[in-house]
């Protein structure tokens, strides 16, 4: 079943059949009340969590388009707003994942991702490699 009944949009995904509803605040109230504030601060961290997660699957480029699963944005955001955390300097709303890198915990959670869930690196690729991060972020 595909399409909208009494408000609620039914519709098909890689991850099956799913069901929502339409609902939320609007985006001028956001935007604007002070009850939202922690909330612009969240969307001010996801936004550059997203551009830095960008910056990472263009440097490895061309290698990747064929070795990447379907959720790697996903997990890949996930991973970045984990180092994003670890920015302890900048304030909230401000904090951002190249000074979360500079942590040697940032480096280590970094150091285990996978863009491609199904095909760890290890499994394919059977030579050694390094990850220059300054490089990756001067792109």
């Amino acid at each position: 079943m595909k399409g909208t009944l009494d408000g609620l949009t039914f519709y098909k995904s890689k991850d099956g059949h799913l069901v929502r509803t339409k609902g939320g605040v609007n985006k001028k109230r956001i935007m604007t009340d002070p009850a939202f504030a922690r909330t612009r601060e969240n969307l001010s961290e996801f936004g550059q969590n997203a551009k830095a997660g960008k910056l990472i699957r263009d440097a490895v480029g061309l290698m990747l388009n064929n070795a990447k699963d379907s959720k790697l944005s996903s997990r890949m955001l996930q991973l970045l707003n984990s180092i994003k955390n670890l920015d302890t300097t900048s304030e909230r709303g401000k904090r951002n994942v190249q000074v979360g890198l500079n942590s040697m915990e940032g480096k280590q959670l970094l150091k285990g991702f996978d863009f491609n869930i199904q095909a760890p690196m290890a499994s394919v690729l059977h030579a050694s490699y390094t990850l220059d991060a300054q490089l990756v972020w001067s792109l």
